[in-house]
């Protein structure tokens, strides 16, 4: 039984096979060119013309004419259809001009301390890719590549987390957890630093919600610590962390990975009892193409880490 085409509305593929068809004044010729059976382009000229009320073309022998509403129809009609069959290169020829961008999403801290060495690697081999930076929220790193506004986040994870199947993460590096001390703290000094010397002294602490921030707490918790801290300040920046412990407002609790020389006015002490490392992953989109800009970056990623010693 032959299959049944029905057009309720004005289709861009009607118009395309009456152009064709016109030009072509042949139904055969303008379907094979269009990749359809001569029936089906055919029933797309009668269901044009019902939709007009009037008739388009008529059969002339073995060719085919156009009436006078067809030339009417044509004149107007061809101008559009050549500009939308150029259209996908037109589009292609101005994208190539556009700059190509890659958008990094990261931590205030990561981007310090663990990026400058790939990004400075990347921009030197792709000058020509405009680097977008993000600082989302801690909650955010992550969503920001979901939701397609930034092509990587290199962010804290927790591997035994449930994750999002639209993503993929890649592990590249682990974090200590560590304290900041003023160098004329005593904690300075101290041969082995221990969880319990820290009720002694404010704590400064990273943001609630972060990943840190929970890995912090459980530890607190197995040593039935979290209620008695003195915590003064939460933030999630490193920089205000490292500020208002070289001024001695309190004692710095966090992930980090520097070499011991890097801060001139702090003490970086690990905690004897801490056992909790900040895993790191470079995250990226699953499914779709990615720009070569995301390839690249992530190969200097990994090269850049696989060789990284502290």
């Amino acid at each position: 039984m032959a299959r049944s085409y029905r057009y309720k509305d004005m289709q861009l593929s009607q118009l395309r096979s009456f152009c064709l068809t016109a030009r072509e004044r042949n139904f055969t010729t303008a379907a094979r060119h269009l990749g359809l059976s001569a029936s089906t382009v055919w029933e797309q000229l009668r269901a044009l013309e019902r939709m007009l009320g009037c008739a388009l073309l008529v059969k002339q022998g073995r060719a085919i004419k156009l009436t006078q509403e067809g030339e009417l129809l044509l004149e107007i009609l061809q101008p559009h259809i050549e500009a939308i069959d150029s259209l996908k290169r037109l589009f292609d020829d101005g994208r190539a001009r556009i700059a190509p961008q890659l958008v990094i999403a990261s931590s205030q801290y990561l981007l310090r301390f663990h990026l400058p060495a790939p990004i400075q690697e990347f921009t030197t081999a792709y000058p020509q890719v405009r680097l977008n930076i993000q600082l989302p929220t801690p909650q955010q790193l992550v969503s920001v590549v979901e939701q397609r506004a930034a092509d990587i986040a290199i962010c804290a994870y927790e591997p035994d987390m449930p994750r999002s199947d639209l993503l993929h993460y890649e592990p590249i590096i682990e974090l200590p957890l560590m304290l900041l001390v003023a160098k004329k703290h005593p904690l300075a000094r101290k041969k082995q630093v221990v969880l319990a010397d820290l009720l002694r002294y404010p704590v400064i602490v990273p943001a609630v919600g972060s990943i840190t921030r929970r890995l912090i707490d459980r530890l607190l918790q197995r040593h039935d610590l979290a209620c008695k801290l003195q915590i003064i300040m939460e933030t999630p920046l490193f920089d205000t962390t490292q500020q208002y412990v070289e001024l001695g407002v309190g004692v710095g609790l966090m992930h980090i990975l520097v070499s011991p020389k890097t801060f001139e006015n702090i003490h970086l002490r690990p905690i004897a009892e801490s056992q909790v490392p900040l895993s790191i992953a470079m995250v990226s989109r699953r499914h779709g193409p990615s720009p070569d800009a995301v390839h690249n970056f992530q190969a200097i990623i990994r090269d850049c880490f696989g060789k990284r010693s502290v």
